[in-house]
């Protein structure tokens, strides 16, 4: 497990020279009045980290991080959490859909919480290049090439329903993505929870947390459906208006993602306790 920092500064902080002296590589980009922005990358593993996270503190650096796990971690854990990472396109109508999206019921105007009840409109057949699986901006649901549907059927991979996304203009299906809709809802289980922001919405009264990036995720076994591959998590995360529900894999699962060398999602380690 490598937990990865993306790391910015401002020219006032004043972080240059002590970032050569580190011999820290960066981007410097330009702004307006003759300000810049730094960025860079740093594993907490460099022995660097330290300095840095004290820098980052002192001057109220933006930190960005994510945790990135090996193959062996992740061939080696019972269930994992699927993040959807290529996003590409909107839901239609586009123009009104965040405010009054039209496949969705139950939805909370504070929070964002929401019930799918109908298929997502797209724009166009999207262009995924070498990608097997995307999901639309404002959006965490998955979709997926028709080569990784019958991937998944000739393994007998359980737990998910195909739903066609429909292209707006014509209300004919797409050719070349399918929604992998999961019906399966986990029991109440997350655990571990003392680094997790929870807020409670005052309208629907739905207790959600922030983001998970940090770590591993863990979940009380006994909330795992039986019988499936792939499940949302029973809490709901996400920040602000945006809100979702975890996707939560086997590693039957995980290892065919693998295998095939599936590019649109990555792969974190949840652990049953």
């Amino acid at each position: 497990m490598e937990i990865t920092h993306r790391i910015s500064f401002g020219k006032l902080d004043k972080v240059d020279s002590l970032l050569d002296s580190l011999k820290v590589k960066y981007r410097k980009t330009a702004g307006l009045h003759g300000s810049y922005l730094i960025t860079f990358e740093m594993n907490e593993s460099d022995p660097r980290w330290p300095e840095i996270r004290n820098l980052v503190q002192q001057k109220n650096g933006l930190d960005l991080f994510q945790t990135q796990f090996s193959a062996k971690e992740i061939l080696g854990a019972e269930w994992l959490r699927v993040i959807p990472w290529f996003e590409h396109g909107y839901p239609q109508p586009e123009d009104t859909w965040v405010t009054s999206p039209i496949n969705y019921a139950e939805v909370c105007s504070e929070c964002g919480t929401y019930r799918q009840v109908s298929n997502y409109r797209i724009k166009a057949e999207p262009r995924l290049g070498k990608h097997d699986f995307m999901n639309l901006t404002w959006c965490y649901d998955l979709f997926c090439t028709p080569a990784v549907l019958s991937d998944l059927r000739d393994h007998h991979i359980f737990g998910y329903e195909v739903w066609d996304a429909i292209l707006h203009k014509t209300n004919l299906p797409a050719q070349t993505i399918s929604q992998l809709y999961i019906p399966a809802i986990a029991g109440p289980g997350l655990t571990r929870v003392d680094d997790l922001t929870q807020k409670q919405c005052p309208k629907c009264h739905i207790a959600k947390y922030f983001p998970h990036m940090k770590g591993i995720l863990y979940f009380q076994r006994q909330a795992v459906v039986p019988g499936v591959d792939i499940m949302l998590s029973y809490e709901w995360f996400g920040d602000g208006h945006a809100a979702y529900r975890e996707i939560i894999i086997s590693n039957r699962l995980a290892r065919l993602i693998l295998e095939k060398k599936w590019k649109g999602v990555k792969l974190k380690v949840v652990e049953l306790v």
